[in-house]
Formats: structure tokens, sequence, C-alpha cells
């Protein structure tokens, strides 16, 4: 076993590099990226959050956040309306046709990970989601410090 195979940073690295290819070819006829679906993904299960909450709990710098959602209101997948808590700010909703292309890639999400992941069996599947939401969460409640670079 060489030293690099010994790395958990470097199995999972790249590990998701192939699962971020693979999804992001599903997502090219879109004109999304795989963190623009992810900005997508979380404005559905949080309606009217507002950028700057999105952009902390996706751990995505701000500048990055305005570009992404820029361009998924161009496509009319989110709009932007005025949050009444905050005259300065804007929440986002998810729109017809944004809901209509979170559904289709949600299955082409699910595909991506069966075809990386299909050496696992279903056992193996779940005890491998449970020990990684297990570090996420542990890394949560430290009040750890993620960044995005993209």
């Amino acid at each position: 076993m060489t030293k690099l195979n010994q790395s958990y940073g470097f199995l999972f690295g790249k590990i998701l590099q192939q699962m971020e290819n693979k999804f992001a070819e599903t997502l090219t006829p879109f004109n999304i990226d795989a963190r623009q679906y992810g900005v997508l993904l979380f404005v559905k299960e949080n309606p009217y959050s507002t950028q700057k909450l999105i952009a902390e709990k996706l751990h995505i710098d701000r500048t990055t956040m305005v570009s992404h959602v820029d361009h998924l209101e161009k496509l009319q997948f989110v709009e932007r309306t005025k949050n009444p808590n905050d005259r300065r700010a804007y929440s986002l909703l998810i729109t017809e046709e944004g809901n209509s292309v979170l559904e289709t890639c949600w299955g082409f999400l699910l595909n991506t990970e069966s075809e990386v992941l299909f050496t696992l069996n279903e056992q193996e599947k779940q005890s491998l989601k449970i020990t990684l939401l297990k570090v996420w969460s542990s890394l949560q409640n430290q009040g750890g410090k993620f960044y995005d670079c993209t």
C-alpha cells in the first residue's frame, strides 16, 4: 500500500473528484454546476433564506455566492424577493423551472453516486453514509471553519 493510499484526504478527494466530474457532465445541458445545484437544493429546502445565510451554511464566500445566485436568477431557477425583516437583504425562492431542474437532476445525482459506489453493497453504503454524517456532524459542532475555494 502506497502512502497516498493510506491518506484519507487523498482517497476522499479522488472519490469526490470522480463524483463531481460525472455529475457535472449530467448538469451541462442545464447550464449549472454542482455547487449551483447545491444552492438550488438549499433554496428549495429553506425558502426565503437570504444569500448571506445560504453562503454561511454552504461555506461559500460572498462574492461566489452572488455570482451563483445571479446565474440561477438569470436562468429563472430562483427569484429574489425583498426580505421583510431586513430591507437591505433579499430572500430567495425556487421557481417552477428551478424545481423541475432540481427534481430531474436529483435522479442524475443518485445515478452518479451509484456508479461511483458500485462496488459497495447496500449495507456498506449505509455504513459509509452513517460514518460520513458522524464526521460531518462532529466538525459542524466544533464550529470548524470551512472554506470554499470556488
